[in-house]
């Protein structure tokens, strides 16, 4: 299993496995480089687990936003109702 490291550019990424030397070839035609690095089999693996992780961000990000602002909400409602 190789490592991958990950590119993207206007919402088109790329998976290139580490060993490769086109790293800057990628830079400089406008790709940057994304923090994720992943063992994979394939880049077609690597990808689909990219794309598992950025979901399970985007579920925590929302997750921890919507949270607070229920339980603040369903306290203001309970503050107004009972106080």
């Amino acid at each position: 299993m190789a490592i991958y490291f990950f590119y993207s550019k206007a919402g088109n990424v790329i998976a290139v496995e580490k060993g490769a030397l086109i790293h800057e070839q990628w830079l400089k035609q406008g790709y940057q480089k994304e923090f994720e690095e992943v063992e994979a089999a394939t880049s077609q693996a690597a990808l689909a687990r990219f794309h598992d992780i950025r979901a399970e961000q985007e579920k925590n990000l929302w997750a921890f936003t919507t949270g607070p602002i229920l339980f603040s909400l369903l306290a203001l409602l309970a503050y107004l109702f009972f106080a």
